[in-house]
């Protein structure tokens, strides 16, 4: 995918959604020439916001000021490691609260032994935390209600995992001690989607929510916590890729402001996609400037004959489509007054253009 246009001013604020191809990311600029980037997408050697930033005249070892990982499912890490690598002068910031495989992972790298797992997820956590150690670089742990990056105008404040979500997973780590004699109840672990980071980034006089993938539950603690800031958002990163589990009224209410730009990236596994038609109609009803980047018809399967198909399964062969992918830009100069200006690459299109074909 080609990238146009130029870099943006030092008094300029920009989010660029990258996305589907591999995943998702989030690439952001704070003002005086200060990146950050939030997941990762595109392949393991080559993720898309590196290769974006380079597309517009930007080099990420010297312009980027922090990497955060908001949680560690596979379509939003992959190439992660590479972008600690490049990025030398960027802090590394992740949820402070874990999965069990993901905690095990980390212990694993930080004691620089080999954490043995098919999963690519797994292994790019891995990766990372085995290049942090190697840097003796230490990340920084979101929890709610605390600042993760303070930069002149910038503020970046994490509102989700809450203290009940650390508290449980300080008790889910009791299974992984070996238990003798009779066996207790065990503490259920918690899912991805419970440990995401969600995120407010404050610019001067531009406020962003970064949704992450936080589900229901997560965002009614969000909305019952009082200590929250209580200001309003006009560009909302939509959690979970506009899936109907991680949509919450109160957020659209309370958080952001009338008529926000919405942005999501699709997603696409084993038949399933997101968003569904339905989810589709229940945010463009909440807002005119809904925006994803891909069109349905870019992530449907690719048709091939019943020849092919049992031939693909007679040999064993899994085969994964990879959508194009495509970026939804914004900008918008600090201070002026001015709305967002919105440019689509690729993909990309207005959510009203979100269509399935041949349905």
């Amino acid at each position: 995918m080609t990238y146009g246009g130029r870099p943006p001013r030092n008094d300029e604020v920009e989010l660029t959604l990258i996305g589907p191809g591999y995943g998702e990311s989030v690439v952001l600029h704070v003002g005086g020439g200060a990146w950050i980037l939030f997941d990762s997408c595109g392949r393991s050697d080559a993720p898309a916001a590196l290769d974006y930033l380079r597309a517009i005249g930007v080099d990420p070892s010297q312009a980027v000021a922090m990497i955060v990982a908001t949680h560690w499912h596979d379509d939003h890490i992959r190439g992660l490691a590479r972008m600690v690598e490049v990025c030398t002068k960027a802090s590394f910031c992740c949820a402070s609260v874990l999965c069990e495989k993901e905690f095990m992972t980390i212990i694993h790298a930080l004691e620089g032994r080999h954490y043995a797992s098919c999963g690519s997820g797994v292994s790019e956590i891995h990766q990372v935390f085995s290049v942090l150690a190697k840097i003796s670089s230490t990340p920084i742990f979101a929890v709610a209600n605390r600042d993760i990056f303070a930069k002149e105008t910038c503020r970046i404040r994490a509102l989700s995992p809450d203290d009940q979500t650390f508290l449980r997973f300080i008790q889910a780590l009791r299974n992984l001690i070996p238990k003798a004699g009779q066996a207790e109840t065990r503490i259920q672990g918690l899912s991805p989607n419970e440990a995401s980071v969600v995120l407010r980034v404050e610019i001067n006089d531009v406020a962003v929510l970064l949704g992450s993938d936080l589900e229901k539950g997560g965002w009614l603690k969000i909305l019952r916590d009082k200590t929250r800031p209580p200001d309003t958002s006009s560009v909302f990163k939509v959690p979970h890729h506009g899936a109907e589990s991680a949509d919450e009224p109160g957020v659209w209410n309370q958080l952001l402001d009338p008529d926000p730009v919405a942005l999501l990236a699709p997603w696409r596994l084993a038949g399933r996609t997101l968003p569904s038609d339905s989810d589709v109609r229940r945010i463009i009803a909440r807002t005119s400037r809904a925006y994803a980047t891909a069109r349905a018809d870019e992530s449907r399967p690719a048709r091939r004959t019943s020849m092919v198909e049992r031939t693909i399964k007679e040999s064993g062969i899994r085969l994964r489509r990879t959508p194009a992918p495509g970026a939804v830009r914004l900008r918008r100069r600090l201070g002026s007054g001015s709305g967002w200006q919105v440019k689509m690459f690729g993909t990309a299109c207005h959510l009203y253009e979100y269509v399935r074909s041949g349905r």
